[in-house]
């Protein structure tokens, strides 16, 4: 398998590529929520017409294959869409990033979702690294990449950008997951 696949799926999510039809419900769902974006890189939307325009971009990636592609999280069961995770490939490394709305935290879903994309990245033989930044005070987002068996192989110093915690760069932990670990 050439990595990214457009769709993956879990036991309970389809992770699949937007279209700008979805801006709504993601508009709605999480790309709006101020408590996600709170240690992002991107403040939060405040039309879905933002999050259309941002879907464009997506879409383009896509059909390029080059540059971040990200999925939307989609609850099987309802069709709810919950967040989006999404993947920029460089060579042999696959760094990821990922957003849920607050109302679905704590129920495994961005656990589930991040272990696919994982599992997904090494069924690709070009791929050999895994890897994931966060803010160093988003506990939540830690434990996310914990919980999948990722490492945290440190700190680098003033490395993101966070512009809903401050306007100069902020520290970051570097996780990571590793062919043969």
């Amino acid at each position: 398998m050439q990595f990214p696949p457009e769709e993956l799926e879990t036991i309970r999510l389809l992770l699949r590529r937007p279209t700008p039809e979805d801006a709504e419900a993601a508009f709605e769902a999480y790309a709006s929520d101020p408590k996600i974006t709170h240690y992002l890189a991107w403040k939060a939307h405040t039309s879905p017409a933002q999050t259309r325009e941002f879907f464009y971009q997506i879409v383009d990636a896509w059909d390029l294959r080059m540059g971040h592609r990200m999925w939307l999280i989609e609850r099987k069961e309802d069709r709810a869409v919950l967040g989006a995770i999404g993947c920029t490939v460089t060579f042999h490394r696959v760094e990821v990033g990922f957003a849920l709305g607050s109302r679905f935290w704590g129920q495994g879903y961005m656990p589930e979702a991040l272990e696919r994309v994982c599992e997904a990245a090494f069924e690709d033989p070009r791929i050999f690294r895994v890897q994931a930044l966060c803010d160093e005070e988003n506990a939540q987002s830690a434990r996310v990449m914990q919980k999948v068996g990722m490492t945290c192989e440190g700190r680098l110093r003033r490395y993101g950008h966070h512009p809903n915690r401050s306007d100069t760069p902020r520290d970051c932990f570097i996780y990571s997951l590793v062919r043969g670990d």
